[in-house]
């Protein structure tokens, strides 16, 4: 059985899944460019189609990851909207625009938590009738095949249990969390024996992802994009003067006093129309402690809601989903929950995932076995070198391309020896985490790097940690792993924050400067043999089973998907070492290799930064 499962919503992507295993996904942003694509992923579905020869005759089904499709937009039409809601009442009447003010007005109007629900609904989304969809699968060479849709949280949900459940017999909580999507931004699960039954669902505008967002886009960046940031801004400011703006945010939203399994916002307003208020009562609060004030304010709420789903329910296991859990520094505090037995995330679980849960519900619904359904990893993209021989004729007469015997080894020994190195490697990983197969790799032990990779490479926000890639059989020597996590292969997909141990010095790089935790991607041989045989072959060589991580991509643009988009950042960066599957690309006209220091100099460092 193939069903294909679409997003065609913020973060559009697709996945292949074949009798209750995803074989292959990909973001519509990795094929086109457009970072954060929104939309019918066209040509992510032209690449699956490509890829397993798809027809209408091979493919039995396609699921949908929404009720309604949403209204087609842009990143920059997002933009427009908040920017939009940032202004008065007063200000959109002066302006003329009249349909800005009757809708602020109305936002403004106290409403059931059921009109809330439809009124968003109807306001931002249309239904699109499947005649549509069939018409845009028709493009592909896919018309004629079953459609059906999933309710957004329902596919965050199942993509989780299906994905994360040890033991179908055990009773799960499950619990998803975001901006919002169809009726609802929350709900909660109970989940067993494969079926998840729905116990308490927060309508759209008590949402603790839209003040997470507004706050984002108050703090001059891009909301539903740059939330990572606010977050890695945080830690920078007093706890103390942190929780005084936390509790200001505790103003606007909190648990329904009713049912603590729901949010209920503590404002006139919506929560999706609260950026008048956050301006006018953050005026003249410092960027730092509105950061630490929402995260603090986030993290609290969210403890509260897992707490007292627990308590509610007696079930300790729990797993999650939907865009707000991409926030680590929340998922770490809700590890340590006293109550908590087990818990885990679903890798890069926002919108992008949506897919996932969908064809796995499919699965269920259409006899597939539970047995079946199987998660095995996240690499499930493109091949790195199916374009290589293209790059080759490309690029050959700007870059050279000497095939090597051992790609992990000399990799190891370039990091070793200070150098900064690409790596494009296998499948690509899927979601917005970069897991070794098209990362930046470094030595985390060298300070040096760090200004580096900013200022040469990514041009990142100075202020942003890096993330370390460890060995997982070395990893608790270097972080405090929460026992609630699960075992044996933990956090493999970068989903959580931890506590660094006495060894940080080792990887210093790549800890958080401000509060030393670090968002760790343990590496397990079995889900990637290549790249943990890289830190491997790096720790025997420098004795730190730990590298440097960042994503391959210049700043604002998409992870490179293959070989092509590689030499291309190669050739528009400060990278002076590129690894394709097995071939090292290097620049050509003579240009020398970009050491971030001597390593005598990193080693002067590391020292420096053990004794203090």
């Amino acid at each position: 059985m193939l069903i294909l499962g679409i997003n065609e919503g913020i973060d559009a992507s697709v996945v292949l899944c074949q009798d209750g295993r995803v074989v292959f996904g990909v973001q519509e942003e990795r094929v086109t460019r457009e970072k954060g694509a929104i939309g019918f992923p066209l040509q992510a579905v032209m690449a699956c189609v490509k890829a397993y020869g798809l027809d209408a005759r091979r493919l039995d089904h396609v699921c949908l990851s929404n009720l309604n499709s949403p209204v087609k937009e842009t990143r920059e039409d997002l933009l427009r909207c908040y920017a939009r809601n940032s202004r008065s009442w007063k200000d959109l009447v002066l302006a003329g625009d009249w349909s800005g003010a009757a809708s602020r007005c109305a936002g403004l109007v106290p409403a059931s938590i059921e009109e809330l629900g439809r009124g968003w609904q109807v306001s931002r989304r249309t239904a699109m009738s499947h005649p549509v969809i069939e018409r845009q699968l028709a493009q592909c060479g896919l018309d004629g095949i079953p459609v059906s849709r999933f309710h957004h949280h329902s596919n965050h949900a199942a993509s989780a249990y299906y994905a994360l459940c040890k033991n179908w017999e055990e009773p799960h909580l499950v619990l998803t969390l975001d901006g919002g999507g169809d009726d609802s931004c929350a709900q909660v699960y109970l989940a067993q024996q494969g079926q998840l039954r729905l116990l308490a669902s927060t309508p759209i505008g008590h949402s603790l992802g839209n003040i997470y967002a507004s706050v984002t886009y108050l703090l001059g960046m891009r909301p539903h994009e740059h939330e990572y940031k606010v977050m890695g801004l945080a830690p920078y400011a007093g706890v103390e003067q942190g929780r005084e703006v936390a509790n200001s945010f505790a103003r606007y939203l909190d648990l329904d006093p009713e049912n603590p399994l729901c949010f209920r916002r503590k404002t006139s307003e919506r929560t999706n129309a609260i950026l008048p208020r956050l301006m006018d009562d953050l005026r003249t609060v410092r960027f730092d402690l509105v950061a630490a004030g929402v995260q603090l304010f986030t993290e609290d709420l969210m403890c509260r809601w897992v707490a007292a789903a627990m308590e509610r329910t007696g079930v300790r296991k729990v797993l999650a989903a939907g865009g707000v859990f991409m926030n680590v520094k929340a998922n770490h505090r809700v590890a340590e929950l006293s109550a908590l037995e087990y818990f885990d995330v679903f890798p890069s679980c926002g919108d992008e995932t949506l897919p996932f849960g969908a064809v796995w519900q499919c699965h269920v619904r259409q006899g597939g076995a539970l047995d079946d359904i199987h998660f095995d990893d996240i690499y499930v993209g493109p091949e790195a070198g199916a374009d290589l021989a293209e790059a080759r004729a490309r690029y050959g007469e700007a870059v050279e391309f000497q095939e090597l015997d051992d790609p992990e080894a000399r990799t190891a020994e370039l990091l070793a020896q200070g150098h900064i190195v690409a790596r494009c490697s296998g499948r690509m990983e899927f979601g917005a985490r970069a897991l070794g197969n098209r990362s930046i790799l470094a030595d985390p032990g060298n300070p040096a790097v760090v200004n580096v990779i900013n200022h040469m490479i990514k041009q990142r926000d100075f202020w942003m940690p890096f993330a370390p890639a460890v060995l997982g059989e070395q990893a608790e020597r270097y972080v405090h792993v929460p026992s609630v996590l699960p075992r044996p292969r933990v956090s493999p997909y970068m989903m959580h924050a931890f506590e660094t141990t006495g060894r940080r010095a080792d990887f210093i790089a790549a800890v958080h400067s401000a509060d030393q935790t670090a968002r760790v991607q343990m590496v397990w041989k079995d889900l990637n043999p290549s790249f943990h045989a890289l830190i491997e072959a790096f720790g025997r060589v420098t004795g730190r089973w730990v590298v440097l991580n960042t994503s391959f991509n210049l700043h604002g643009s998409p992870i490179v998907g293959g070989a092509c988009d590689a030499v291309e950042v190669l050739l528009r960066s400060g990278l002076d070492y590129l690894v394709i599957d097995r071939c090292l690309v290097t620049k050509r006209r003579g240009m020398k290799p970009c050491r971030a220091s001597s390593s005598q100099e990193g080693l002067r460092a590391r020292n420096l930064m053990s004794s203090a």
